[in-house]
């Protein structure tokens, strides 16, 4: 059986991040923002706190690929320490802020993962773990239907 082109890689990896985009969109989309800012969601973060740090990885990952390729693999961050800083970063946003910034991300890791090259999302790529890992691996770690809120 003959391997796919690089084209077509490419369009069923981002295929897979649509999907799991929504599977992610849909765990929150019922709940109701009082609920949303309780904290015990994932450990002690709140859906909303959840929300933001999924954006900001979004965000990261959008830097990695937007960073000429020099056949290097994109240096990971330490993953407590950006954890702790972006969700400090979040201070007082609204529900509004948080849902308009995780939307906004999302609508410009498209763009930015319709630009990338195919051979970035060859597996043997060096970046390919980041896409995975930063968005559809992401969305399906934190997309759990049972957010620990009542309602969730």
């Amino acid at each position: 059986m003959q391997e796919p082109d690089q084209e077509t890689v490419k369009r069923l990896i981002i295929l897979a991040i649509d999907d799991a985009w929504r599977g992610f969109r849909a765990s929150f989309n019922e709940l109701r923002s009082e609920d949303a800012v309780v904290p015990g969601a994932c450990g002690e973060w709140s859906v909303y706190q959840v929300l933001w740090h999924v954006s900001a990885w979004e965000e990261l990952l959008m830097d990695a690929l937007e960073t000429p390729d020099d056949g290097y693999d994109y240096p990971e961050p330490d993953v407590d320490a950006f954890n702790e800083e972006v969700v400090a970063e979040m201070g007082d946003a609204s529900p509004r802020e948080v849902i308009e910034r995780l939307e906004a991300t999302h609508r410009r890791l498209r763009d930015v993962l319709a630009a990338t090259p195919a051979s970035h999302f060859l597996q043997e790529h060096p970046r390919r773990h980041l896409i995975d890992e930063w968005s559809m691996l992401h969305y399906e770690e934190h997309g759990g239907s049972d957010w620990g809120v009542e309602g969730g």
